[in-house]
């Protein structure tokens, strides 16, 4: 039996490291990756934009599609194995929603095992919205692995 795996991509540090580690699994039992990205929309950064929420007057969702798409390729050229089978999926996000379009996928795609990463909301903050990880674990029908790098290494200057 192929394992399935789905590893959920945002372009962070933690993300990547999921990643990784299933390539480790994919290698060692032969599965078959699925990298998902789950499109945002960017907000405007103009004054107007940014105080009602509003999408960059460019924006379309064939480029929020065409950004996902270069972000998996990105994130799988530098860990993945030519050799090995992935597919690519870019998905729209209700609302901020994306453990539903996680764990929908996962069903539909017969999943065996999530690997994602989690940025780690402070305590508080996790209390109040819940992390889209935590509540990935909760819900879905399979196997829910969770790695937790920092955004940030121990010398890395502070993002302004």
């Amino acid at each position: 039996m192929t394992h399935k795996i789905l590893v959920p991509i945002d372009g962070s540090r933690s993300a990547q490291r999921a990643l990784e580690h299933a390539c480790l699994m994919q290698r060692a039992d032969g599965g078959t990756l699925h990298l998902l990205h789950i499109v945002e929309p960017t907000v405007a950064v103009d004054h107007l934009g940014a105080e009602t929420g509003s999408t960059p007057l460019d924006y379309t969702p064939e480029k929020g599609h065409e950004k996902g798409e270069s972000l998996l390729r990105s994130a799988w050229s530098q860990v993945g194995s030519p050799s090995s089978e992935v597919h690519f999926h870019v998905e729209d996000n209700p609302p901020g929603r994306p453990e539903r379009t996680i764990v929908k996928l996962a069903e539909a795609l017969d999943i065996d095992t999530i690997v994602m990463g989690s940025r780690g909301l402070s305590d508080l903050k996790g209390l109040v919205v819940g992390s889209v990880s935590h509540k990935v674990s909760h819900v879905a029908h399979c196997t829910v692995i969770t790695l937790h790098v920092p955004d940030a290494e121990p010398g890395d200057a502070p993002v302004r």
